[in-house]
């Protein structure tokens, strides 16, 4: 136990739930993730205030079609494991960012995938049914880094399977320029939402969509 916590601020989880999380700089903090008793993506929000969608009206779009797939996020398998008692296999990619994320998740019974947003996910070409992130790729993200992600995400998707973009933020300024990205591949959109983020700063929107890759020749 004293090497699973000795590279942490925290030492045990009841702190990383009571204080947060942060690593030696002190930049990242996520006291929620650590909250294993909060469900989300299961009561449909407010459309006109609310980027969110309900994992029930993503299935619903493709129904009985999803059946393997990831979560590219800073979690520790809270979504996977919904996600599980809908019958849906997913893989929580994520980092160790200032706390065991990924011992978590394997504690749960679920897939941890440790990997960085710079490699190539592994997996073969074309067999996964959906891919879904959230609060990991941000407007702090650089648009050639967003690219390389998208593509991999692309080549691993399956003609006609779902990516799921889950409240991606970024300045009211600089949300063209990521929609941009994001319309670059030629997805259908099935779900595509737009708000105001007014937690913090009026300057910030959230974005989130759920596209469908193309049959391509």
């Amino acid at each position: 136990m004293q090497t699973l916590w000795s590279h942490y601020k925290s030492k045990d989880y009841s702190c990383l739930v009571s204080n947060g999380t942060g690593d030696r700089r002190g930049f990242f903090k996520c006291t929620s993730c650590f909250n294993l008793s909060k469900r989300g993506w299961e009561v449909k929000a407010n459309e006109s205030t609310s980027a969110e969608f309900t994992i029930d009206e993503v299935l619903g779009l493709k129904p009985g079609e999803i059946r393997v797939g990831l979560d590219f996020s800073r979690t520790t398998g809270t979504f996977a494991a919904i996600m599980r008692e809908r019958n849906v296999t997913i893989a929580s990619a994520t980092l160790n960012l200032g706390a065991p994320f990924n011992e978590v998740i394997a504690l749960r019974g679920l897939l941890p995938l440790y990997v960085s947003i710079g490699s190539r996910l592994p997996f073969f070409d074309n067999t996964l049914d959906i891919i879904h992130s959230t609060s990991f790729l941000d407007g702090w993200i650089g648009i050639e880094q967003l690219q390389f992600v998208l593509f991999d995400w692309d080549r691993v998707l399956r003609p006609k399977g779902l990516l799921w973009v889950d409240r991606f933020f970024c300045k009211k300024e600089d949300m063209k320029l990521y929609l941009d990205e994001f319309s670059r591949l030629g997805y259908r959109k099935l779900l595509w939402r737009v708000v105001p983020k007014t937690d913090k700063l009026e300057d910030e929107l959230f974005f989130s969509a759920v596209l469908e890759k193309p049959v391509r020749e």
